[in-house]
């Protein structure tokens, strides 16, 4: 196809005579959209990978799902969340079908934990358990539930609450499943939702699954997704993490404790087991106990060292090792006696090996931490580079490769792509990059407000002064603001010290789930909603009630944090500039990304407020700036009460 003909194609597929255009009331062609389509049709011409960083508004689900669908492509959507994975085929899809110059069929395939797994709950249901008081209503439920749902799908059922317990005992989560060795197999949800999605054109997934599909393909058996000849990444910012997490050991006492549960039910189910099965057990419960009250009791996430070794940690970790080593053994002779029994022996060998790789802590490509949340003891060893991973599972398996996200770039292309690219294992060489200008009139429809006059983030004062500034904003906006915070202390602080001194409704990340939270505030135009981590993307409230987005400092990542320290040690180490090349790009993609819940539809207006200082006073602060949108920029409240007024 020459380059007329790409033009050709594009005109009819985003032109104002094209379906789309009669589709759309009131549709006007966006150069951004077309620009992006004629990318993804000649990367899809020559097998190639594209990084394209598109800015909300810019149409981009659109943009690569039509022309690939329109020239017979067999495509995986990957995405970072449930959320866009149901935009894509509750809304997107209409139009791609109105608009498509031939038919195609589609499917969504989610992770595992997703789908009810009918062999775990019968056992379940057979199991007697105490169910918790406030959880009965649900198992109620979920009973007549079970018997008329037609996917198994966790969110087919309406309204199920994210704190119910019970789901993490009968999804069909990975560690769990017995394969063909099921008497369930035939009736499987996941089995089904996986034939269905190796007889259609186009395949949504998440990013996790998607990595599932490479390491499974990897062992050359048992592929979870059909053959393809495009994959487009949506959200991919987000995919460094995905792979580091997945490609993680990880050991919990959750895990052991589920693995306890589980081999108690399969000996209920065969008949019960001998003495020293249930010697084993009881002796892997108490390590389990040992290795929790071992570590810490508050919430921590630090890095696993030799001296932590030397001390209880070590030994409990030895006396895990142990005990699962005595329970495989006891196991061993009555893994053939059922599936069930044979799953809990395999899952006791990989829990072996992964708690010996993590206690032996020498391999310098990886990074060991421990996290302790609430009850739960988490033991993970991670791969300090996601790049070569990439390079060996992805890049060979694939033809044409999508990457896009509305922050992929920490400056101007095509040096700005350079820390993705590098966490991707790509050589500048081997892809084509593509940064697209803004759809949103930043320049007369927003305003960047950096006050000069607050200490540094640092600077024990600043918390109040911080707290003083956020309350002046609110009241200057009349509310209608998303409050962003580095820490969840910081959170609590300015929640506390706003609270009684403005008459807005404030909703606070942790009272309900992210959804429901997200509802409320839109619902409620002049409310204040503070959030952390996961609240500085996924927020999409266009219109009045998100006038104003204020962040309190750059989210720069903590040099303690277990898997930045290491990085920089091994950066340094290869004497490289771990600030300019990991801290300072990684902060500068987060805050584009909280900034970047200010504009969501072209008559959306509105303040950017970013409290720290050093945005003006630091020379990396001019990095921060040119990778941000070009709003103007003042740091006179007087100019943000005029903007509003």
């Amino acid at each position: 196809m020459t380059t007329l003909d790409v033009q050709i194609l594009v005109t009819e597929l985003f032109g104002p005579a094209s379906r789309l255009a009669k589709t759309l009331t009131g549709y006007e062609a966006r150069p951004v959209q077309t620009q992006m389509a004629q990318m993804v049709i000649e990367a899809s011409q020559k097998d190639g990978t594209l990084l394209v960083e598109a800015p909300t508004g810019t149409g981009k689900t659109l943009a690569y799902l039509l022309p690939l669908l329109t020239l017979g492509r067999r495509v995986i959507v990957s995405t970072a969340t449930k959320a866009l994975q149901d935009q894509i085929m509750d809304k997107d899809l209409m139009l791609v079908r109105q608009a498509a110059q031939h038919p195609f069929s589609a499917a969504a395939l989610k992770g595992r934990s997703n789908y009810l797994c009918l062999y775990r709950y019968r056992a379940f249901c057979q199991s007697g358990l105490p169910v918790l008081e406030r959880e009965r209503e649900w198992a109620l439920r979920l009973e007549s539930w079970s018997t008329t749902t037609e996917t198994g799908e966790r969110d087919e059922f309406k309204n199920m609450p994210e704190w119910l317990s019970l789901w993490a005992g009968i999804n069909a989560g990975g560690d769990h499943c017995l394969g063909r060795k099921c008497a369930d197999f035939d009736r499987c949800f996941l089995n089904r939702a996986r034939e269905r999605a190796r007889a259609v054109n186009l395949v949504v997934v998440n990013h996790h699954l998607f990595f599932a599909d490479l390491a499974v393909k990897e062992g050359g058996f048992g592929e979870i997704l059909p053959e393809y000849d495009a994959v487009v990444f949506d959200e991919a910012h987000r995919i460094p993490d995905v792979a580091t997490r997945f490609f993680a050991t990880e050991i919990s006492n959750h895990k052991i404790r589920d693995l306890i549960g589980d081999s108690r039910r399969e000996f209920d189910e065969v008949g019960g087991g001998d003495d020293g099965v249930l010697a084993a057990l009881v002796g892997l419960e108490e390590a389990a106990f040992q290795l929790r009250n071992a570590f810490p009791q508050e919430d921590q996430r630090l890095s696993l060292t030799p001296e932590e070794l030397k001390r209880d940690p070590g030994t409990a970790i030895n006396a895990v090792e142990w005990a699962l080593y005595g329970f495989k053994d006891a196991l061993e002779p009555h893994r053939v006696r059922s599936a069930g029994l044979a799953a809990c022996g395999r899952r006791t060998e990989e829990m072996q090996e992964g708690m010996a790789k993590i206690r032996a802590l020498n391999d310098p490509s990886q990074v060991y931490w421990y996290e302790t949340r609430g009850r739960g003891i988490y033991l993970s060893a991670a791969p300090l580079e996601t790049g070569p991973i990439m390079r060996e599972l992805l890049h060979p398996r694939t033809k044409t490769v999508i990457f896009t996200s509305a922050t992929l770039t920490s400056g101007p292309a095509p040096v700005g792509f350079n820390f993705f690219q590098e966490q991707l294992g790509l050589a500048p060489t081997e892809v084509t990059v593509c940064q697209l200008p803004p759809v949103f009139d930043y320049p007369t429809r927003s305003l960047l407000y950096l006050p000069r006059h607050l200490p540094e983030p640092g600077d024990p004062s600043f918390s109040n002064a911080a707290i003083a500034e956020i309350i002046a904003l609110l009241t200057i906006s009349s509310g209608r603001a998303l409050c962003l915070f580095t820490s969840f202390r910081m959170l609590q602080l300015v929640r506390t010290g706003i609270e009684g001194k403005i008459p807005y409704r404030i909703f606070t990340q942790g009272e309900a789930s992210k959804g429901a939270l997200l509802e409320a505030f839109k619902n409620e135009t002049s409310s204040v909603l503070l959030g952390v981590s996961s609240f500085w993307e996924g927020v999409d409230a266009p219109g009045e009630t998100l006038s104003l987005v204020i962040v309190d400092r750059l989210p720069f990542v903590s040099p303690t944090e277990p898997m930045a320290a290491a990085r920089r040690r091994w950066m340094e180490m290869n004497r490289r500039n771990s600030f300019r090349e990991m801290f300072l790009p990684q902060a500068i993609l987060s805050l584009k990304q909280g900034l970047g819940r200010l504009l969501r539809k072209t008559d959306d207006r509105g303040v950017m407020a970013v409290l720290d200082v050093r945005l003006s006073t630091k020379g990396y602060g001019r990095d921060f700036m040119v990778g941000l949108p070009s709003a103007p920029v003042t740091s006179d409240l007087e100019a943000v009460r005029r903007f509003f007024a």
